[in-house]
């Protein structure tokens, strides 16, 4: 029997800032391009995650919850995210947190 895991709730994380700048191409022609910046900028966002899978991997991937935040809603086996959790959320801190069984 499979089981589920949700959890949910506002988070604050840093994103790299993005800058557009001109660049002249081999033709002459301006084009605008954009590039990352090492600045980091501070957002709150919400998000949620939806874990499904044994119980052991749902327990590992609660547990890795509380250091990577989700990327929008989540719907993922627990087991692929304890294996590669930057694939589906990054870095930061949780201000308000549920988890629904």
């Amino acid at each position: 029997m499979v089981k589920k895991i949700a959890v949910y709730g506002s988070y604050e994380t840093k994103i790299p800032v993005k800058q557009r700048y001109w660049k002249k191409r081999i033709d002459r022609i301006r084009q605008r391009y954009w590039k990352r910046t090492k600045k980091l900028k501070k957002t709150e966002t919400s998000g949620r995650y939806e874990f499904y899978g044994k119980g052991k991997d749902l327990y590992k991937a609660v547990m890795k919850v509380h250091r990577f935040m989700p990327k929008g809603f989540v719907t993922v086996s627990a087991e692929k995210f304890v294996e590669n959790p930057e694939k589906y959320g990054f870095e930061g801190e949780w201000i308000e947190k549920e988890i629904q069984y």
